[in-house]
């Protein structure tokens, strides 16, 4: 969904069903971020400097220093944030904000692919409501209206399969 879904309930409603709303954060309605986070949900080191994303474990985040992960160069050296190799980690709990945390992270590379995905179906239900008939339907009940929609992808896939097979057609000509 797009930012204008960015409310609370649609992410509990997710949340209820097993699902992660994919939705990006509508910062205008926004008034700061938690002390230490950025407005995307990522921690900030002691530094100032935004953390690197380092996978998740079920429901827990994980993040890491960004000096000890090569993304920047910090003054201080990992030093100002943990005596480890391995530099500062901080792990987040996504249900302690729904809203502001996601599994897979905002920056990651999986979120903005599951948030690219959206572009196509957009696509299919623009197509369904400009050419077929699921702007303007004639049938009343859940299931009526339900068993309409179905056709109407049945007939927008079939006429993609018979596209790409008459496409197919012509490279071989």
């Amino acid at each position: 969904m797009d930012g204008g879904y960015d409310q609370l309930k649609n992410y509990e409603s997710a949340k209820n069903i097993g699902a992660q709303a994919i939705i990006p954060l509508n910062l205008r309605n926004e008034k700061e971020p938690p002390e230490g986070i950025a407005s995307n949900g990522t921690p900030r080191c002691s530094m100032g400097y935004e953390m690197t994303y380092w996978g998740a474990n079920k429901d827990q985040l994980k993040f890491r220093c960004p000096h000890a992960t090569g993304k920047v160069d910090c003054p201080l050296g990992m030093a100002a944030c943990s005596s480890s190799n391995y530099g500062m980690v901080v792990k987040i709990n996504v249900n302690k904000d729904l809203r502001r945390y996601s599994n897979p992270h905002r920056d990651s590379k999986r979120w903005k692919e599951l948030y690219n995905e959206r572009t196509s179906v957009e696509r299919c239900n623009s197509r369904m409501k400009s050419y077929l008939t699921t702007n303007s339907l004639h049938v009343w009940g859940i299931d009526k209206v339900k068993t309409h929609i179905y056709l109407n992808a049945i007939v927008l896939l079939v006429s993609a399969l018979a596209m790409a097979k008459e496409s197919k057609k012509q490279q071989t000509a």
